[in-house]
């Protein structure tokens, strides 16, 4: 009987270890990785595409068991929408630089929308021109993920929490041809616009990641959950971002 209950004893006293030693565990986690992010609830559904991004951070992970744990991060991210649109702006005098975009004074401002738009137009004979293709809205974030993690299994993990995004750059950029005094030029074309944009933004953080020797890849979609365009546009006001993250990240046990 002794050497059966050593026996119980032996074969118990590995997992009660292992349940102790998970139990209280701090670990730091740096992560790289790139983001696709869209617009989601626009009412011009094929006005805006996705667009890849970079995100960059580290997660502090609590183990509260063997099969729970909470984690709070903080990341750069990237985020935004290609827009799929082009603008022109014809006109008849020279411009200056603040306002080209919205169209100076004797000028004619076309916006076609579409996954594949273009405007046709005669460039040699029209006196003067203003050409954007290809637009992107890139959208810098600081993000704080809360998570609680599932440990379902060797290395695998499932994810869900929150996250609160605090804007902190926005730009749209394009393609630029342009026409002035009968010089045709090319270029790069970018303009602050983040006082179109609410500062604050909250998603849903939802993940699986798995762990092998202390290298993690994780993959998580970023559920938008409130309206980020602050425009009294019919067609924007209800934009809310739509983002996955996928990043590879090492472990430190602290």
């Amino acid at each position: 009987m002794k050497k059966l209950a050593y026996l119980a004893a032996a074969l118990v006293m590995p997992w009660t270890a292992a349940a102790q030693n998970s139990r209280g565990r701090l670990t730091l986690t740096p992560r790289i990785g790139m983001t696709v992010s869209d617009f989601a609830c626009c009412p011009i559904h094929d006005q805006y595409g996705p667009k890849a991004g970079f995100i960059a951070g580290a997660d502090l992970e609590y183990s509260l068991s063997r099969t729970f744990s909470l984690s709070a991060g903080l990341f750069y991210s990237m985020q935004g929408a290609r827009e799929n649109a082009v603008m022109l702006t014809t006109f008849t005098q020279t411009p200056d630089q603040e306002t080209i975009y919205t169209g100076p004074a004797g000028s004619t401002l076309r916006i076609v929308t579409g996954k594949n738009a273009h405007i046709d137009f005669d460039r040699d004979t029209s006196p003067g021109y203003f050409y954007l293709t290809s637009p992107r809205i890139h959208l810098s974030y600081i993000s704080v993920p809360v998570t609680v993690q599932a440990h379902v299994w060797k290395g695998l993990a499932l994810r869900l929490g929150a996250q609160w995004d605090h804007l902190a750059s926005a730009h749209m950029k394009a393609k630029q041809e342009t026409k002035i005094n009968g010089t045709v030029r090319f270029g790069d074309y970018d303009r602050n616009i983040r006082k179109e944009f609410h500062k604050d933004a909250v998603a849903i953080p939802i993940g699986v990641s798995y762990n092998y020797k202390n290298i993690e890849l994780d993959a998580r979609y970023l559920w938008g959950v409130t309206k980020i365009a602050d425009t009294n546009d019919p067609d924007d006001k209800e934009v809310m971002n739509s983002t996955f993250a996928i990043t590879l990240g090492y472990r430190f046990h602290l």
